[in-house]
């Protein structure tokens, strides 16, 4: 298993736990696993699904020189917006 982790837009090799998002790519069963951090926005959220997608399709360059994630299946967390969004931040009077 290999863990990328997702901070300041891009996906990268690392065993930090921080991040806006953590993809787990798992060889044995052939998937990803995109998890998301409960702070993060929803355009953030939407890069990372996407290049997650990416990823899965068409794989991640380790620094090993193995590409991993060829024609992976991803999962995600549902994609509905947290609550703390839709909350009006101000009103027009």
């Amino acid at each position: 298993m290999v863990r990328l982790i997702f901070k300041n837009r891009t996906f990268s090799e690392g065993r930090e736990e921080s991040g806006d998002a953590v993809l787990i790519l798992d060889e044995a069963t052939q998937t990803g696993k995109l998890e998301y951090s409960p702070d993060i926005g929803l355009v953030m959220r939407r890069t990372a699904r996407r290049q997650a997608e990416s990823i899965c399709k068409s794989g991640f360059l380790l620094g090993n020189g193995k590409r991993l994630g060829i024609g992976f299946k991803l999962e995600s967390e549902e994609d509905s917006i947290a609550d703390r969004l839709t909350q009006i931040g101000h009103e027009y009077r």
